[in-house]
């Protein structure tokens, strides 16, 4: 298994551009220094009123599947 950590700041106006559909994945650059492009869908759960921010930790299996995306404290 493979854990990758990396940080969001994208405001709630930039998201409505991403969920009305012009855009299926986000790409990120990880705290390793490697490009990751993760589906949208993912984040859902962490979006609010002002958008969706915060520092992601993704865990991927031997294959580089996501197994877990969740939000650090």
């Amino acid at each position: 298994m493979q854990r990758l950590r990396f940080r969001l700041a994208i405001s709630a106006a930039e998201l409505q551009r991403y969920y009305s559909g012009r855009v299926s994945a986000l790409t990120v650059m990880t705290e390793q220094g490697l490009r990751l492009q993760l589906p949208l869908h993912h984040f859902r759960r962490y979006v609010g009123h002002a958008g969706l921010s915060g520092r992601f930790e993704v865990v991927l299996n031997e294959h580089n599947q996501l197994q877990r995306l969740e939000r650090l404290a």
